[in-house]
């Protein structure tokens, strides 16, 4: 009788590239890098890397658990520094990783061009830490998309504050999308629930920063007219160009 067996896994094969680059805006910490083949991973990879599947994953899509082990392996390196690489990174009520106490950290991972990325950063302490990675939109899904993640206001003045930092709108509609995101990654800790991106709106735009502000107050010491400046850098894998990063650090 034959009996099927679940595909072995190589992290050689799954993991491409495993670097540390400097965090946008804080070149003192770094942001650790894991390249993946989406096409090469199989649950297996999880004993090869020897973490455990967490439960709520069970029945996840071989695309999001080939993506979450990826961060976490990021997470693992972001970790190792402090003498913490062996703790694994669980995951909250509201699907947040869970750092060690005196820690916090962000993890962010997108698809540039077909090619995995994840992406982690760590430091001690719990002022706010969020870093956001997406690949670009084209026109098409900006054109669509754009009033789920801007006001009529911030898009009418996009296509001209793109160009002066040398971006398409579609560009600079992913570039905001990715600071709120990182936004949320920041204040969630402090906010305690949800919010979207609406409760945010960008003011200006460089070929380094994004300042954002909030529209209404989410805690006493977060209110309306709240503002924080962001970095952002363009994401490559290898030489092919893919999206785009934002960090932000309170």
């Amino acid at each position: 009788m034959f009996i099927a067996t679940a595909p072995a896994c190589s992290l050689d094969r799954f993991i491409v590239q495993a670097d540390s680059l400097p965090l946008p805006g804080a070149a003192h910490l770094a942001l650790q890098r894991v390249c993946f083949d989406p096409a090469a991973f199989t649950p297996a990879c999880y004993d090869a890397a020897g973490m455990v599947l967490p439960a709520s994953l069970q029945r996840a899509a071989p695309k999001r658990l080939g993506e979450f082990l990826a961060g976490r392996l990021a997470a693992r390196r972001a970790l190792h520094p402090f003498g913490l690489g062996q703790q694994q990174v669980s995951i909250g009520a509201a699907r947040e990783p869970c750092w060690p106490a005196g820690f916090e950290g962000s993890i962010s991972h997108s698809l540039l061009q077909g090619r995995g990325m994840a992406l982690c950063a760590v430091r001690p302490g719990q002022a706010g830490m969020g870093l956001d990675l997406e690949g670009w939109l084209a026109e098409g899904q900006a054109s669509e998309l754009w009033p789920g993640i801007a006001s009529g206001e911030e898009w009418g003045r996009l296509a001209a504050a793109a160009r002066a930092v040398g971006l398409s709108r579609a560009e600079a509609l992913t570039l905001i999308f990715s600071a709120k995101e990182s936004l949320f990654k920041a204040l969630y800790p402090r906010v305690g629930r949800y919010f979207d991106f609406l409760d945010a709106r960008w003011l200006t735009m460089t070929e380094q920063t994004l300042t954002l502000e909030l529209v209404g107050g989410l805690t006493p010491t977060l209110p309306a007219g709240w503002r924080c400046t962001l970095y952002w850098q363009p994401m490559y894998w290898q030489t092919w160009p893919g999206g785009v990063l934002t960090s932000l650090l309170l």
